[in-house]
């Protein structure tokens, strides 16, 4: 290639470095485009920076799983085609928490719904088995029998996960059913690279996992040690039950071979689950539940998430406060949201469980009259005592192992999906012949005083979760942001701070992705901190009567935010081998 720059012949150069020497000649042209004066050398408003397309975006805490979502789009399928695969390809990658024998919930948004109230909220939690009885955990000298409740073929509830997403595939998607399982089964079956977290997680997993023959088979090497990092992991059992529901879906799992394998078990080995349990599972729509925060409609999942009930709650709080004049990161914003957390997480403790089973007030707990009372309770100056904080009954106002996805399409179709084992790798048994680790969601029932808890065990009742899948939409009801994490019980605290964070202060998605967060729980009196924070903000909070300590991280956010035609993702550095991939 010959080029000539002023006037001047340069004779034959590389095509890269003609596009080279453009650049440096046209630098003040692209400082100019960023908002900044001429100069020599291109500057950048931000810091952090999300993945941008046009065409659509997946984004999971698994990198494998995100490409499978991409892979999905680019052939044509639609985000909840993509959703679905993720979540059974995430079966195979992240066993710790994607699963087929758990549970969790999504929101699907169709880019031809008239507007946000008609996101669709799919409730695929898992249920109490007909055999289940509270008194059954509890030992002759009425301590609870956790270990029973958390490991072994007691502690796992009736999974609903591959019910929950073939139902969305009915309902919304577009490619076959066998083309949405075949990237799953092809990893299982060709086996996957171990990455460094991985070998972490199943080396710390294979304590529990030892006393099941089954687990150590699915995820120990022949010899009983752990896997290493680079080494391959093929899951031969878990492919051939990704084959069976590939060719006969959900039934397979419920009511076919797979299902027989694990109530085969369960009678064997004095587990809860029988084959009554596993037929009779169904998913329930729900009615999503929303508030206005600024010029923003937030949607979330209503019980059996009590999250869903505590994120609103605490923007409705939020709301009586003008949250943009306290800088970000400030002492005074952290206070607020602290304070904000202590009450909503005191108040997400009573009267909430599964709404088949019991009457949950809603509207009571999202009235203004309540977050008026809340916002009014908080001392803009000192942190109020943990022991001075008490519920607040709504019926008077009444008119951690997790993992999170989000997907958009080129057509605006949305899926927010969220679900989980409990516990990492849930109760460590592995059926056999299935490779299918089963949860342990029998422990997040309230066993004690189970005459008077909402959450108690009833046969059939869907255990309570504070899984939060999330989206919210701009002042012209056109979708914003798509969003989600694991965490436990910190998981609507930190969508909370995310959302606070694009809101109100206009950060990208992935600075409010990357922004350190703080937790403030109810009972416990420490503010829990990310490392990052200023130092001087701890101090004044200390000043404040916060009693500070410094935690692991919070959260894995798996974002999607939407702005003027563009998509924007940013998947949380939090945890390991999340990604965020874009189509153009």
């Amino acid at each position: 290639m010959r080029f000539e720059i002023y006037g001047r012949n340069l004779g034959a150069m590389p095509i890269a470095y003609c596009i080279a020497l453009l650049l440096f000649v046209w630098q003040p042209v692209f400082a100019q485009s960023q908002g900044t004066t001429t100069q020599s050398i291109i500057r950048y408003n931000s810091i952090h920076h999300p993945v941008v397309a046009s065409g659509g975006m997946v984004v999971s805490q698994n990198e494998a799983a995100s490409e499978v979502g991409r892979r999905i789009l680019l052939d044509g399928g639609n985000a909840v085609d993509a959703a679905v695969a993720m979540g059974f390809a995430l079966a195979v990658t992240l066993p710790r928490a994607g699963n087929l024998g758990g549970s969790g919930f999504m929101l699907v948004h169709q880019s031809d719904a008239s507007d946000s109230e008609d996101v669709v909220a799919l409730d695929f939690r898992s249920t109490a088995p007909m055999a289940a009885r509270s008194a059954d955990f509890i030992d002759a000298d009425g301590e609870v029998r956790y270990e029973e409740l958390t490991y072994g073929a007691r502690a796992p509830g009736v999974p609903g996960t591959v019910a929950g997403l073939e139902e969305a595939w009915k309902r919304f998607g577009s490619l076959s059913w066998e083309d949405v399982l075949a990237p799953a089964i092809e990893l299982a079956e060709n086996g996957i690279e171990v990455s460094g977290d991985l070998a972490y997680a199943l080396a710390e997993a294979l304590t529990v996992m030892a006393d099941y023959p089954s687990s150590m088979a699915a995820y120990a090497k022949p010899d009983g040690t752990a896997y290493a990092a680079g080494e391959t992991l093929i899951q031969s059992d878990l492919a051939w039950s990704l084959r069976e529901i590939g060719e006969h879906g959900a039934d397979a799992f419920y009511r076919g071979a797979v299902a027989e394998k694990i109530y085969g078990y369960m009678e064997q080995n004095g587990g809860l689950i029988s084959a009554e349990d596993l037929a009779n599972y169904r998913v329930r729509e729900r009615r999503a539940i929303a508030t206005d925060y600024r010029d923003h409609r937030v949607v979330t999942m209503p019980p059996s998430s009590v999250g869903g009930l505590a994120l609103l709650q605490m923007l409705n709080v939020l709301g009586h406060y003008d949250m943009a004049s306290l800088p970000q990161g400030s002492a005074a914003s952290m206070h607020l949201l602290a304070e904000t957390m202590k009450q909503a997480n005191a108040n997400r403790r009573e009267g909430i469980g599964d709404i088949d089973f019991v009457e949950v007030p809603i509207a009571g707990i999202l009235s203004e009259s309540i977050a008026r009372e809340m916002a009014a309770s908080i001392d803009p100056d000192r942190a109020t005592p943990v022991a001075e904080i008490s519920p607040i009954d709504a019926y008077p106002h009444e008119s951690r192992d997790t993992t999170h996805l989000s997907v958009v399409d080129d057509e605006g179709n949305a899926v927010s999906l969220t679900y989980t084992l409990g516990y990492s790798f849930g109760s460590g048994l592995v059926i056999p012949g299935t490779g299918i680790i089963l949860d342990n969601q029998m422990r997040n029932f309230s066993i004690r005083d189970p005459d008077i808890h909402a959450n108690r065990i009833e046969p059939g009742k869907r255990v309570v979760s504070t899984m939060t899948p999330t989206m919210v939409f701009d002042e012209d009801d056109q979708l914003f942001l798509v969003t989600g994490t694991p965490g436990g019980s910190r998981i609507h605290n930190v969508i909370l701070q995310l959302i606070v964070n694009t809101v109100d202060y206009g950060l990208n998605i992935a600075e409010a992705t990357h922004a350190p967060r703080i937790y403030q729980a109810w009972r416990e009196p420490e503010l829990g901190v990310e490392r990052g924070v200023s130092a001087d903000s701890l101090r004044l909070l200390e000043a404040m009567g916060h009693e500070i300590e410094i935690q692991q991280t919070m959260g894995s956010t798996q974002s999607i935010m939407l702005s003027e035609g563009l998509l924007y993702g940013a998947a949380d550095p939090r945890r390991p081998g999340a990604a965020a991939l874009g189509i153009d």
